[in-house]
């Protein structure tokens, strides 16, 4: 009984890095890193975060200390281990082998950039060492060379997805997704949550409002806003001596307090599932437990890594394929805490120890390597020797002599309850892809109609269910395959070609031809002149079948037949008036028109008939 319990803590207790594993070959690793420090917001008047000091000497610290497992050997392991990527640049950053992205906000940006600068410091090229040069840009024509600012600074690409970018979802699941902000938000109807608000209302309202620097209401400060009151509280303990000195003298120790209390609110909201009679629709989670809604973040970081790791296995597998947007060896994801506490709990991590089920602290770090245990170092031509290891870092604090020899400070963990009864906590490739893609979201279309979100570009995604194989529709494509909003492009210019040449051949070989029908104008569909419009009629406006008024008439000179032909106009209505005076005389003039035509002659006057008509006397016109 003894041995059986001594097996069963073996197994749910961490284990450090196998750094003594004999021919461990590290083909690639994803790492979903929190961010530094940063401040902290206003609740009822949130602004941009930033990046603290202190948070950017962790996320340096840490990525100098991921150098180490990664990159170079050289140095103190300083509690990673050392668990080198073949074939990984070790001095110069190649933004084709590193994969860096995070949400586009100050802090997540900033924490990238500073940790970028630990992985892969400044490094004078081609000056200090006699090496070759990299490439001719470093090369000047008299014979000298030029290096990167501050001493060989490396600017790694780090990419940013804003919220009307699709790949948002997939570090931040939970954001803009109504379904998923309605199941976090029941958990404020439950008596857990009435229970806990009532009890630990005395508790709350004995905090000094002080402490919160005026960012803070008194009816804030309430276990509702139990994770913005511990990020407050723990920021002004680390940047305020006085806070810090009442904070270490009160006997009810409220940071601590504080911070079990905004664990089991994130915990809650973000990351506890529930068991329904509902099933998931996507294809590649059917299974009988059903995943809650408040899991969203993590369900769509399963995705991500899921992608990550197959993309490298297709690169590595397929030796013919050079794309450097597919397969990079190391992937960096940065990221706040919600994605990590709901990752847990889908992998079931959670079950291992209670710190699972609270907020990791900044610059922690979970890694999935990708590794075979063989003497041969290429890749295997068979994927069932492909293992998946998972590790986590809690953070950069505490990094000497922690286990007394500076070590220890990465674990490894089982997923998935697999490796219960060993010490062996990795898993086959196949197994691990197999689980999470049960749990993975399967699509960002797939997002879109499950959480009914309004995101703008949801309306361009397809809102069916995605496909099985490919968990990110908008940037995974299969071998020699294309995105369904390329291929409806390719589709619509392949049958416009197929038009064009059907009509050419219709032209050449069966008597097609296109000619203008000169009845048909475009003032037949009564527009501003009608038919009557002429080049020299600007002023000319008729009503729909309108006729054109006396004395302003439309001649000819000569048409086909007789028939008059619509040319140009000949005076004005009130000219016409003044030239031939009564209506009678209007008569005699139209008939002497007529004869004139029958012998071909042009009805216009001269301006000699003109001038003749205007030097004749007034008339009086009686009407009435």
């Amino acid at each position: 009984m003894l041995v059986l319990l001594l097996s069963l803590l073996a197994s749910a207790w961490p284990v450090n890095s196998q750094n003594t594993i004999q021919y461990y070959n590290n083909l690639g690793s994803v790492v979903v890193i929190r961010s530094g420090e940063r401040t902290p917001t206003s609740i009822s008047n949130p602004r941009p975060q930033t990046l603290t000091a202190l948070g950017a000497q962790q996320m340096h610290e840490l990525g100098s200390n991921f150098r180490t497992r990664y990159i170079t050997p050289n140095g103190v392991p300083r509690g990673l281990g050392v668990q080198n990527i073949l074939g990984i640049s070790p001095d110069i950053l190649r933004n084709d082998q590193v994969f860096i992205q995070t949400l586009d906000e100050p802090y997540l940006v900033e924490s990238a950039q500073a940790f970028m600068q630990g992985l892969y410091p400044p490094s004078p090229r081609n000056i200090t060492k006699n090496i070759a040069f990299v490439d001719a840009t470093y090369g000047l024509a008299n014979g000298s060379s030029v290096d990167f600012p501050m001493g060989g600074y490396q600017y790694a690409h780090v990419r940013t997805v804003g919220e009307r970018d699709p790949q948002s979802v997939y570090l931040d699941g939970g954001g803009n997704c109504p379904a998923a902000e309605l199941a976090a938000a029941m958990y404020e109807v439950s008596e857990d949550f009435l229970a806990t608000r009532g009890g630990e209302r005395g508790f709350y309202e004995g905090l000094d409002r002080e402490w919160f620097g005026g960012d803070v209401k008194g009816s804030e400060i309430d276990y509702r806003h139990a994770i913005q009151i511990h990020e407050h509280l723990t920021y002004a303990s680390t940047h305020n001596a006085t806070v810090h000195d009442a904070l270490s003298n009160s006997t009810q120790n409220p940071l601590n307090r504080t911070r079990h209390l905004a664990d089991k609110m994130a915990y809650n909201r973000y990351a506890k599932t529930t068991n329904t009679n509902s099933t998931s629709t996507s294809t590649s989670t059917s299974t009988s437990t059903s995943i809650s809604f408040r899991a969203m973040p993590g369900r769509t970081l399963s995705a991500l890594l899921l992608r990550q790791l197959r993309t490298l296995v297709q690169k590595s597998h397929n030796a013919s394929s050079t794309d450097p947007s597919q397969g990079h060896p190391l992937s960096l994801f940065i990221t706040s805490f919600e994605p990590l506490i709901s990752f847990f709990t889908l992998a079931k991590i959670h079950n291992l120890h209670p710190s699972f089920r609270s907020i990791p602290p900044f610059a922690s770090a979970l890694a999935i390597e990708l590794f075979t245990l063989r003497k041969n170092t290429s890749f295997p031509d068979n994927l069932d020797e492909l293992h998946i290891a998972v590790y986590f870092h809690n953070s950069s604090e505490g990094f000497v002599d922690a286990d007394g020899d500076g070590t220890g400070q990465i674990r490894q963990y089982g997923m998935f309850d697999q490796g219960s009864g060993s010490r062996r906590l990795d898993m086959p490739w196949s197994v691990f892809a197999d689980l999470l893609g049960k749990v993975a979201m399967e699509s960002a279309g797939e997002w879109c109609r499950v959480c009914n979100s309004p995101a703008v570009f949801c309306g361009g995604l397809e809102r069916g269910r995605g496909r099985s194989n490919v968990y990110v529709v908008d940037a995974v494509r299969g071998k020699g395959g294309v995105t369904p909003v390329v291929a409806g492009v390719i589709g619509a210019v392949v049958s416009l070609a197929v038009a064009g040449l059907a009509f050419a051949a219709g032209m050449l070989l069966g008597g097609v031809r296109v000619r203008r029908n000169p009845g048909k104008s475009l003032g037949a569909l009564g527009g501003f002149k009608g038919s009557a419009k002429l080049a020299s009629d600007p002023d000319l406006g008729l009503a729909k079948n309108g006729a054109v008024p006396a004395g302003a008439g439309i001649v000819s000179f000569g048409g086909k037949d007789g028939a008059r032909v619509g040319h140009e106009r000949v005076g004005s209505w009130e000219l016409r008036q003044k030239e031939l005076g009564t209506g009678e005389e209007l008569g005699l003039e139209r008939e002497r028109e007529d004869e004139g035509e029958e012998r071909g002659e042009s009805p216009r006057e001269s301006f000699d008939a003109i001038e003749e008509a205007m030097g004749r006397p007034v008339r009086p016109v009686e009407r009435v």
